[in-house]
């Protein structure tokens, strides 16, 4: 498990968020804030959904481009790859368009380039358009390490026609992704108190409570809105939790605290079933593995309404579901990879915990 050092800065998030109805078509006013050519990066999808609105509004703004469509992984290899192509262009600013990894390796290009991001997230499914870090891979696909960054993103542009036209799945994983916060910062514990924590950990979990509160009472509406294509008030105000609030959250706590079994077990995931989980998404991976969060917790009472949540949601709830076969061997794997992070007490009592709550996902 690599060594995590974490800057005692807190970057926030983004200088600029704007989340609104038509907003791609201002989207390059906005831009032109921060560059005179910019690299857009897309994924092939996000880009024929945006392109007809986003470009002419560039145009308008006075701001070139050159445009690279995208479809692996977020690897230093790529990055690197992509950050000569948009340096060799004379780009000034990285413009990242798509889902939760198009965001991520938007953000690795511009680093690797020495540039600055502005973000247009066309899903609700991560923060990642928020965080100033990105997850990175293997070219294959298996997770390697995460790489946080010492400045905020410049702009998240956030148009609300696109988020209510995106799949139910998407828009499901991200609202689990992000009641997920709350759960994990309790890690190992069935309370928080701000005498036993430190105040930025403390704060986030605060935070935290309210965004699960939010997300549990709307989300289901939300999602029904999203599934007949309307921007409405739980819509707007879900997508703004999903990637504003959750960001902050994950900001304060560096991506580290706000994070434990549960996106760690997404890791294990993706590094040891890489191909057997590829379908997968990543809220759906960390969703199934709160029921493993929940009771090494001590909170196994709260499975149930969990998994009923999540049912009415039709997200998957074990797993199988996920592609990955819960054998003996396949948990053991899994439970090796959680021993082996931050997040597990080194006692045989938290051990025996753990092996128990491992079994919760079957």
């Amino acid at each position: 498990m690599e060594k995590i050092v974490l800057d005692s800065a807190i970057k926030f998030g983004a200088g600029r968020y704007r989340q609104e109805k038509g907003l791609l078509e201002k989207c390059g006013k906005e831009i032109a804030r921060f560059s005179k050519k910019a690299f857009l990066v897309a994924g092939p999808r996000a880009f024929d959904a945006v392109k007809e609105k986003l470009l002419p509004s560039l145009e308008a703004a006075g701001v070139d481009y050159t445009t690279e469509l995208y479809t692996g992984v977020c690897s230093f290899e790529a990055a690197r790859e992509f950050a000569d192509k948009c340096l060799e262009a004379g780009c000034d600013e990285v413009v990242g368009i798509g889902g939760g990894k198009i965001m991520d390796f938007s953000k690795a290009v511009a680093e690797t380039a020495g540039l600055g991001t502005v973000n247009i997230p066309t899903s609700i499914a991560t923060c990642a358009a928020f965080t100033t870090m990105s997850v990175m891979y293997t070219p294959e696909g298996a997770k390697k390490t995460c790489w946080r960054f010492e400045h905020e993103i410049d702009a998240v542009l956030v148009d609300l026609d696109v988020i209510a036209k995106c799949p139910i799945r998407y828009a499901a994983a991200g609202i689990l992704d992000a009641m997920a916060k709350k759960i994990e910062i309790q890690n190992g514990k069935p309370k928080m108190y701000l005498t036993e924590n430190k105040i930025d950990l403390f704060s986030a979990y605060k935070m935290a409570e309210y965004t699960y509160e939010v997300l549990e009472e709307f989300g289901p509406q939300a999602i029904e809105d999203i599934r007949k294509q309307k921007v409405t008030k739980a819509v707007a105000d879900i997508t703004f939790i999903n990637i504003a609030v959750t960001g902050v959250i994950a900001n304060i706590t560096k991506s580290f605290s706000q994070s434990a079994l549960g996106h760690m077990m997404y890791d294990g995931v993706r590094t040891h079933f890489t191909q057997e989980a590829k379908g997968a998404l990543h809220g759906e991976i960390v969703a199934v593995a709160l029921f493993t969060q929940l009771y090494y917790n001590r909170l196994s009472e709260d499975k149930e309404a969990l998994k009923l949540f999540m049912k009415g949601m039709d997200m998957p709830l074990s797993l199988k579901e996920l592609g990955v076969e819960p054998t003996e061997k396949n948990l053991d794997t899994l439970e090796a990879y959680l021993i082996d992070s931050p997040y597990v007490e080194q006692s045989e009592e938290s051990y025996k915990l753990l092996h128990e709550a491992m079994k919760q996902m079957i």
